[in-house]
């Protein structure tokens, strides 16, 4: 107790030591004030003179009273002695903040003393910690000492002297945007610390989505990732619509998975994305971005995570940065999804086959699209079924073989389907869940004929076109153009870069990156058609790596962009190319055809349109049967047969 107490003694003896150094700092006092002023705190335990209160000093009137002191005058002196200690030390302690204050020039000295008792009382030493927490104290603060009518003026004061503030910063900062950093509170966007942003939402009347509270008990991870989003949205749009438009939508689903209890933006299960949607129905004024901020935000989590994450329910390909020689730029495949096979297990073993075909295969993206397709039929099968894929038997595998089979598709893409399950089935082998493929395919492929499709494009249609080829824009002439004159695929066309022209030896020649060959040829051209192209290149101003028909975006024009465009126009004239519209590989067929009847070979075709194999060739020329039909007449015109000659024979010698 001894102990205790001396300890106690020599704490208020430095508390009370530092009052008097306070004291002393100040401006000078008489002894009485000052005696009488000490002994008053250190009866209220006050050691700070920042820590007086008004209530405080209205206190020390009665005690005051209580020592005989009456004259209102002389009370009113030992008051002041206590507010003056009180705001000379607030003012050296908040020295900065005056400062601050004082500088800006744009805010009335009436509203900027409001704003700065304010944030004195609450410990705010400069503008930068402003923030909304501290705006929100203050307007209830404004509640309690400012009418209602001018209490939105007062508050708007401690907007501009924040956003002052942010502008001041700004301009010492280089060129560039300055980033939202993530902490535990509410942030408000208005108080973005780029100046040019906050200015923007400050000035925007439809605040809904600029309030963003970080401090909610919920997953860390779903914040973290809201915030990421959020982040991306702000520094990555230059369109201040669009960037707006996504933020009430993002907010929207942030409540909505703090609702729900959802703790992870990537493994969304689809009808919870169905639920969300439905819920965003019921939001009045909604845009259509409420429906795709659910596949913005995951792509954008995808794409900059730091590893890939795997675990995802979608893949979004731009994230893997494939070899040009395996990525067909005007077929994008820009997402995989596993939504649809409802067996958390089975979607597991789909992840890791195609995790396999992206990572160790050479197969190009299109490709592995095609065989994702026809493996995930096979898994929604097995879900309809509630069956496990690593548990199936010969007997389960059989039936669902027997289901493709009573489709209406051709021999080639029934076997196709069948050698992709089994390609599932030998992968799940080796990695051990099968001790050996549970079907033999050779049991279930079908015998194929290979029929010769005539495709080649009628001559009236030609001319049709050409009559009205004027009607198009410019780069859909000129990819017409390169169909019809060198049978190209319309991928081919679609990613023609501007250095893939050029003369040799007074021959135009055109160099063809064929993504479906994995490989590149080269071609001679028209010099017509070249120089046409150099025309559009040279008032287009196209880099010499740049694609030559574009997109909006600087990318390759989209293949099938073109052909329903093509489908369109050809509709609304009326043209018909036998039973269907347009096809952009019909013409691949028609040149084939038209070099054969001029005499090219087999293998000079074959070269020219880029195969590996004659026989492929064969099937493009639609007048080799008939030039065989033609050559076996004439021979038999100017040939006898072997049985008139054998009767001819059997008569001289009359048998």
């Amino acid at each position: 107790m001894a102990m205790a107490a001396v300890s106690y003694f020599q704490e208020e003896k430095k508390n009370i030591e530092y009052l008097k150094r306070q004291i002393e700092e100040c401006p000078a006092r008489e002894e009485r004030f000052i005696k009488r002023g000490v002994e008053y705190l250190c009866l209220q335990n006050i050691y700070d003179v920042l820590e007086i209160e008004d209530g405080l000093v209205d206190s020390y009137m009665l005690w005051l009273q209580e020592q005989g002191i009456q004259a209102k005058y002389l009370i009113g002196a030992y008051q002041k002695t206590l507010r003056d200690w009180r705001e000379f030390h607030k003012e050296k302690e908040f020295v900065k903040l005056k400062e601050e204050m004082e500088e800006c020039g744009t805010v009335e000295q009436t509203l900027k003393n409001k704003a700065y008792t304010f944030l004195t009382e609450n410990g705010i030493h400069s503008l930068e910690e402003i923030d909304w927490d501290v705006r929100v104290s203050y307007e209830q603060y404004l509640e309690k000492t400012i009418n209602t009518r001018i209490r939105p003026w007062y508050l708007k004061g401690l907007d501009k002297l924040k956003l002052f503030d942010l502008e001041k910063r700004s301009d010492g900062i280089r060129a560039g945007r300055i980033r939202l950093k993530y902490e535990e509170k509410r942030i408000y966007l208005g108080y973005h610390p780029d100046y040019q942003l906050a200015k923007e939402f400050y000035y925007c009347r439809n605040t809904k989505g600029f309030i963003w509270d970080f401090s909610i008990h919920t997953s860390q991870r779903l914040k973290y990732q809201v915030f990421t989003v959020l982040n991306y949205a702000l520094e990555s749009s230059s369109d201040r619509e669009l960037r707006r438009g996504y933020l009430a939508p993002l907010h929207f689903l942030y409540m909505y998975c703090i609702d729900k209890g959802i703790s992870d933006l990537t493994r969304l299960e689809q009808d919870q994305i169905d639920d969300y949607v439905g819920k965003a129905k019921e939001v009045p004024l909604i845009n259509n971005r409420y429906h795709q901020i659910v596949d913005k935000a995951q792509r954008i989590l995808f794409v900059q995570s730091k590893d890939i994450n795997w675990e995802a329910n979608v893949w979004y390909l731009e994230r893997f940065q494939f070899d040009a020689s395996r990525y067909d730029p005007t077929r994008p495949v820009k997402r995989i999804s596993f939504l649809d096979i409802l067996d958390k297990d089975n979607r597991e073993y789909l992840k890791m086959y195609i995790k396999y075909q992206l990572g160790v295969t050479s197969y190009s993206v299109q490709n592995i699209w095609a065989r994702v397709y026809i493996t995930k039929a096979f898994l929604r099968f097995l879900d309809k079924e509630k069956l496990k894929v690593e548990k199936l038997t010969a007997t389960e595998i059989d039936w669902y073989m027997r289901l493709l089979q009573e489709e209406d598709v051709e021999i080639i893409t029934f076997n196709d389907k069948v050698a992709e399950i089994h390609c599932f089935f030998r992968f799940l082998t080796a990695r051990g869940y099968y001790s050996k493929v549970p079907f033999y395919p050779e049991y279930y492929m079908k015998r194929e004929s290979v029929p010769h499709h005539y495709r080649s494009v009628p001559q009236n249609t030609v001319t049709e076109i050409f009559k009205n080829l004027k009607g198009l824009p410019e780069d859909m002439r000129l990819m017409y153009l390169h169909l019809w004159c060198l049978g190209l695929r319309i991928n081919e066309v679609c990613s023609i870069k501007r250095e893939g022209y050029y003369l040799k030896e007074g021959v135009a020649w055109l160099r063809i990156n064929q993504h479906k060959m994995k490989m590149e040829k080269v071609i001679p051209i028209p010099m017509l058609l070249y120089r046409s192209m150099m025309v559009y290149i040279e008032r287009r101003k196209i880099g010499l790596d740049s694609y030559v028909f574009q997109n909006s975006k600087g990318g390759p024009y989209l293949s099938t962009h073109y052909w329903h465009e093509m489908v369109d126009w050809c509709n609304e004239l009326g043209i018909k190319c036998g039973e269907h519209v347009f096809q952009t590989h019909d013409y691949r067929h028609s040149v084939a055809t038209a070099l054969y009847e001029h005499g090219a070979s087999i293998q000079a075709i074959r070269e020219f349109l880029g195969h590996k194999h004659e026989n492929m060739t064969r099937r493009y020329i639609d007048c080799i049967q008939r030039h065989v039909d033609c050559s076996s007449e004439q021979y038999y015109k100017e040939q006898k047969s072997l049985v008139s000659e054998w009767k001819e024979g059997s008569g001289k010698d009359g048998n």
